[in-house]
């Protein structure tokens, strides 16, 4: 951590000539300033400028190793020459090599040779230990070549060859810096330090001290902690770091609060009710991170390829040592030339591009999601979703959004708005869609509704209740008002492909209420946008054919109606690489079945749990934008492998042949590796994202553990 002392620089303490002002942090020079962000910066951060400040100071050195091996270069047989001055500048030269080959082995050679040591303790000999051989080698035969004044020095090959290796990790490093930028922006939502209620008092504790069961005051401006509910007060909530929505949404007491939230306008006590780090935010992050980091098809067929390459080129490189030694009589330049060769072979040949080529591709098409609040949490679901040949969707909550009040009907000299009294005052006594539906149409028109009293609830038939002058009043469906009358209802047999409620007063029918779907704005155009390339799209509904099909009809799909959630999952496994869009409870079977569940954040937890990848912002639109990532980084992934045993195919041989020296062969595999990951990254650079949020904003409310 860096220190703040009262009078002097944050870091190395010595006076400043101004006495440091507020909380910022002041430093003596550009030095120390550097220094600490080197030494205060934590996690992948740190370990990527800790990195890179290791590879800077190598680099210096092995400059000046380079300038003297130049000089070796044109005067090698300078020994040969009968001039004293010349043959103290060569012995020099050399001497000057060795003096500053030992810090660049010191500084970048350590973790090599650490990951080599626990390759050879875990008995499974890799990567790490070919190269930690390779360096070991060009420095031990130069070394000893400078003490017995005898013999070529090839301490270029050990410097270039580590300055490679860390470079390489360097930019793995940084680009997953890069691609996981939007999960580190959400973690700094989070506060250290809250406010806890105990016994009465409060009190500033750390974050990671507070458990279950705590009270914390949040003020207004300051963001949740951790997931919660409302003990006391009220208040709006900013929930657009979590949802995209800029209006605030009111809660008071009982209602659950998110991490991440900012409270706006309101003091609240909050009952925590998850631990710091299970909230649901943090949560999101594993989720990301874990899909992220878990193996697709390629990775697997890389670390295949992998399992058999490195005995190939560790048969390759001992076979080349052989042959050129024999090949020059075993004499000690052929053999030289042979350890150079097979030192070309072992760096030339470094997987680091194969390693990375799925991986980083993976990361930064993960990262683009989660800015456009796609939550993956499968790799190979997602690309499966570039290669799908069928779409099926769900209606309700899917394409539809809702119901509303389409028209009201009526008869026995009632008006419209008074049908409307009467059902908004049955339909306040429910939760049921339609009855929502109906309170919404009444309020919308500012009609009061009619006093009820003995409200009953007929499940699955409707409701009724008696009104002021005792008659009963019913509200449902056809067939049961049918019933409960004894006669058909004059507005049976009107529109079937919409939902309606039939009202009757006593056994006299006075009207019947039709309503219509509302089609999720943007399903027509990710309908169409999905199915451009030949893919075959489908409703999937349990709603009536009549109803199910109109839907269909308006966005522009074809209709299965009415099946149940088992039929939906038997079509779901008979069709070939299916995708399933659906929000629902019944569409959790046919979500888990499919080759790729995609679920809205809008619909029911077990949804949400079982699908591969959820649609936080519950917009349709992302759906063809991600299916265009996904094909965009399989190209990406495949190109990227292509490159990496092409690069190799190619350049083994040759090296095995002895055209490329060690130092050209460290050169070209960091020009592999920058070549996968610069590729890499442009899937997040270049794929254009829908809103400017430097963060991912997801439903909290909505998301699954």
């Amino acid at each position: 951590m860096v220190r703040q002392p009262e009078s002097g620089c944050a870091y190395c303490g010595l006076p400043l000539a101004a006495a440091p002002r507020g909380e910022e942090p002041c430093y003596c020079c550009f030095g120390c300033r550097f220094a600490a962000s080197i030494t205060g910066a934590e996690g992948e951060a740190g370990e990527s400028r800790w990195m890179m400040t290791r590879l800077g100071v190598a680099v210096f050195f092995s400059m000046n190793v380079m300038v003297f091996t130049m000089l070796l270069w044109s005067q090698r047989d300078a020994t040969a020459v009968l001039e004293p001055t010349a043959v103290a500048f060569y012995g020099l030269a050399r001497h000057a090599c060795l003096l500053f080959t030992a810090p660049v082995i010191l500084l970048l050679g350590g973790p090599l040779f650490s990951e080599a040591g626990r390759e050879v303790r875990r008995g499974r000999p890799g990567l790490h230990l070919l190269l930690a051989a390779g360096v070991a080698a060009a420095f031990l035969i130069s070394a000893h070549a400078v003490v017995v004044d005898e013999g070529h020095v090839y301490f270029e090959v050990a410097c270039t060859v580590l300055l490679a290796v860390t470079l390489g990790k360097w930019l793995e490093a940084s680009g997953k810096l890069k691609t996981t930028e939007a999960l580190r922006e959400l973690r700094t939502l989070l506060p250290d330090r809250v406010r806890r209620i105990a016994a009465g008092a409060e009190e500033l504790v750390p974050l990671v001290d507070i458990v279950v069961g705590d009270r914390l005051r949040v003020l207004p401006g300051e963001r949740l902690p951790t997931d919660g509910r409302i003990v006391s007060g009220r208040s709006a909530i900013d929930e657009r770091t979590v949802t995209g929505e800029s209006v605030p949404v009111t809660k008071e007491s009982g209602d659950a609060v998110a991490s991440g939230t900012e409270v706006v306008d309101g003091p609240l006590l909050v009952e925590v009710t998850a631990e710091p780090g299970a909230g649901t935010l943090e949560r999101l992050i594993g989720a990301v991170e874990a899909a992220a980091a878990a193996g697709t098809r390629h990775q697997r067929l890389a670390d295949r390829v992998s399992a058999w390459f490195l005995p190939v080129v560790l048969f390759t490189a001992v076979a080349t040592l052989v042959a050129h030694g024999w090949l020059a009589g075993w004499s000690r330049s052929g053999l030289a030339a042979g350890t150079m060769a097979a030192i070309a072979v072992v760096v030339v040949s470094c997987p680091c591009a194969l390693g990375l080529a799925t991986p980083m591709a993976l990361w930064a098409a993960i990262g683009a999601a989660a800015r456009r609040h796609v939550l993956v949490r499968d790799g190979d679901a997602f690309l499966r979703l570039g290669t799908a040949a069928t779409f099926c969707f769900d209606k309700t909550g899917t394409l539809t959004t809702g119901l509303r009040v389409r028209e009201v009907f009526v008869d026995g000299g009632f008006t419209p708005d008074r049908v409307l009294a009467l059902a908004a005052a049955l339909a306040r006594g429910s939760t049921h869609v339609l009855a929502r539906a109906i309170d919404d149409e009444a309020t919308c028109r500012g009609i009061l509704p009619d006093p009820v009293v003995d409200l009953r609830t007929h499940a699955g038939r409707g409701l009724e209740g008696r009104l002021a002058d005792g008659s009963i009043a019913r509200l449902g469906s056809g067939r049961w008002i049918e019933t409960v009358i004894g006669r058909p209802s004059p507005a049976t047999g009107r529109d079937q492909a919409r939902a309606a409620c039939h009202l009757a007063i006593g056994t006299t029918p006075v009207g019947l209420i039709e309503f219509d779907e509302s089609i999720r704005e943007g399903a027509r155009e990710a309908v169409a946008a999905v199915t451009a390339g030949g893919a075959e799209a489908w409703l999937l509904s349990g709603d009536l054919p009549g109803r199910a099909s109109a839907v269909a009809a308006a966005v522009g799909l074809r209709c299965r109606a009415p099946l149940l959630p088992e039929e939906k999952l038997a079509f779901v496994r008979s069709r070939p690489a299916t995708v399933m869009v659906g929000d629902g409870i019944n569409d959790a079977p046919a979500l888990a079945a499919a080759d790729v569940g995609v679920a809205l954040g809008c619909g029911a937890d077990v949804s949400r749990w079982t699908a591969a990848i959820c649609l936080l912002r519950d917009d349709l639109a992302d759906l063809p934008w991600l299916v265009e990532l996904a094909r965009r980084t399989d190209r990406t992934i495949r190109w990227n492998l292509i490159w990496a045993f092409g690069y190799n195919a190619a350049c083994i041989p040759l090296a095995a042949a002895g055209l490329v020296h060690p130092a050209v062969a460290a050169v070209a595999m960091v020009a592999s590796s920058l070549f996968v990951v610069t590729g890499s990254l442009g899937l997040a650079s270049d794929v254009a994202v829908a809103d400017e949020a430097p963060v991912m904003k997801p439903d909290v409310a909505r998301m699954p553990a």
